[in-house]
């Protein structure tokens, strides 16, 4: 009884913040899909009319750990720029930039993994990098929804609101990767994705 009655409040709770950010739920999709789109087109127009080369799994690069300390960087990075993009409303445009670059590299790792890595890639793509893409996106829009929304300084730190909001999101993130990198990839072995 108490259970369902948390899955209830969950899905009421998730459905009024969609119904309140849908703006913003829209524009970050649409930012996304075609950062997806313009990451596909420029994995095939990289390899040119030669197509992809494929790796056997004897040749394939394994590092869970090097993956996700590239991710963290990226995250880190693309968290910065949330950051930015919260201090006023002329730095606002800068929420599209994360939302485009995590597109661009969900379609060219989609790419990669599929023509290059065959199985194994596949494998990786729908266990490990597909899940940390879409949490990620998901990350972003509630970082989105932080930075867009009105702030003022917190009286005993100094510090906003959305800086705090900003670095939990950050760190809950961070969490989600090290789950799919670092311990379900001990399991699959994850991929050090390359297009050459």
């Amino acid at each position: 009884m108490q259970g369902s009655l948390r899955v209830k409040s969950v899905l009421s709770a998730i459905k009024s913040f969609v119904s309140d950010n849908k703006k913003v739920i829209i524009c970050a999709t649409i930012i996304f899909a075609l950062g997806i789109t313009v990451g596909v087109i420029s994995a095939f127009g990289a390899v040119g009319d030669d197509g992809f080369e494929r790796v056997a799994r004897a040749d394939m690069e394994f590092s869970s750990a090097k993956v996700f300390f590239v991710s963290l960087l990226a995250l880190l990075g693309c968290y910065v720029v949330f950051l930015l993009s919260g201090i006023n409303a002329k730095t606002i445009f800068l929420i599209v930039i994360p939302f485009f670059a995590l597109g661009f590299v969900t379609g060219e790792y989609s790419v990669a993994l599929i023509a290059r890595y065959e199985t194994t890639g596949l494998l990786n793509l729908l266990l490990i990098y597909l899940p940390f893409f879409l949490c990620t996106f998901c990350c972003f829009v509630l970082c989105a929804v932080i930075a867009a929304a009105p702030d003022c300084a917190c009286c005993k730190t100094g510090l906003k609101p959305s800086f705090v909001q900003t670095v939990k999101v950050f760190g809950a993130n961070v969490a989600i990767a090290f789950v799919l990198f670092i311990i379900i990839g001990a399991i699959f072995k994850v991929i050090v994705v390359s297009l050459y």
